[in-house]
């Protein structure tokens, strides 16, 4: 029997060898398989894709890690509760990057750097050039201002607005904090009321406007029948949620619900007692209602600059005036 010899020509090794790392290549991305900054560079194999908005979430991240170390500040008796808050944003926020694939080694470390232990946080910039995203060297201490601290991280969350849908009602609830405790620490709004943006889904704020516009007739109720001493916080608060109310439905437009004349009450209101407890479900109520429509506000990516600059200021004001009326300030105000 005569042998068959193939008359083409032999494929080299290296052909064969590349055609290899081709198919695992194609395999790798089919597969949708990321690659950590830090694995053994392949050729031909992508390196990791930063995630939405990581450059403003890392310096967040770094914000909030620096926050959680500062000092108490003795002119503000809201600033002892703040570290414990903060070191538990930055817990949530540092493993909702690991889990979304950014290596460890990129990531800010909470570990203080004594050289700069006494030295304000930098802030970062607000400018058209990007901020260089935060290495793992150690981050300062914050000083303990309340107002440095605070304004350090609303000054950090500018550029979060491009973070995923899943994760911006959690960043807007640290934002929302952050102003909160700046109101409870100097007594004012924590920024002057900014122009009403554009909305393209402005019916998101309806819900917003209903309840605020409930809370503060349960309010009205609640002072009218305190005692002298208590009526005056609850006065301040009425008129908090007044400016509230017209914020927000100068934002909504022609989107805002018709007022209604009166709100059924929840309980008889008689005593001060009645009163108080009236005072403190209305804000309760107003908390939630914020915290449930975080996601339904962020969700439309047209949306998500002007929520970001509006939602954490009005939400702050909410949380301010609810820890007023005995609700403690948390890490995520109105998220459960």
């Amino acid at each position: 029997m005569r042998d068959v010899t193939s008359t083409g020509p032999t494929p080299s090794r290296r052909l064969v060898t590349a055609g290899a790392i081709g198919a695992a290549i194609a395999v790798l991305t089919g597969c949708g398989i990321r690659l950590e900054d830090d694995a053994p560079r392949v050729p031909l194999v992508p390196t990791r894709s930063p995630i939405e908005g990581e450059g403003a979430l890392l310096r967040l991240l770094a914000a909030l890690q620096a926050a959680g170390l500062a000092t108490v500040d003795p002119k503000a008796p809201i600033s002892a509760l703040l570290a414990p808050l903060h070191q538990r944003q930055a817990t949530v926020l540092h493993d909702a990057l690991r889990q979304r694939g950014v290596p460890q080694d990129e990531l800010p470390s909470a570990t203080p750097s004594p050289s700069t232990s006494t030295s304000p946080t930098p802030v970062p910039s607000t400018s058209g050039t990007p901020s260089p995203a935060p290495s793992s060297s150690a981050v300062p201490v914050a000083p303990g201002t309340v107002a440095t601290v605070e304004g350090s991280i609303i000054t950090a969350g500018a550029g979060t607005s491009a973070a995923e849908k899943e994760l911006r009602p959690t960043l807007l609830a640290v934002l929302g904090q952050a102003h909160a405790a700046l109101e409870l620490a100097t007594g004012k709004p924590s920024a002057a009321p900014a122009p009403a943006p554009t909305w393209s889904a402005p019916q998101a704020l309806a819900p917003l406007i209903a309840t605020a516009r409930a809370a503060g007739y349960f309010l009205e109720v609640a002072a009218a029948r305190s005692p002298q001493a208590a009526r005056k916080a609850a006065l301040e608060s009425i008129a908090s949620l007044d400016r509230l109310t017209a914020e927000l439905v100068a934002a909504a437009g022609d989107a805002a619900p018709v007022p209604e004349l009166g709100q059924p009450l929840p309980h008889p209101v008689t005593t001060p007692a009645e009163a108080k407890a009236l005072a403190t479900q209305a804000m309760t109520m107003l908390l939630s209602s914020f915290g449930s429509n975080l996601r339904g506000l962020s969700d439309t990516d047209a949306d998500a600059d002007a929520t970001f600059a509006m939602v954490p200021r009005w939400m702050g004001t909410v949380a301010a005036q609810a820890h007023r009326h005995g609700i403690p300030l948390t890490a995520f105000p109105g998220l459960a």
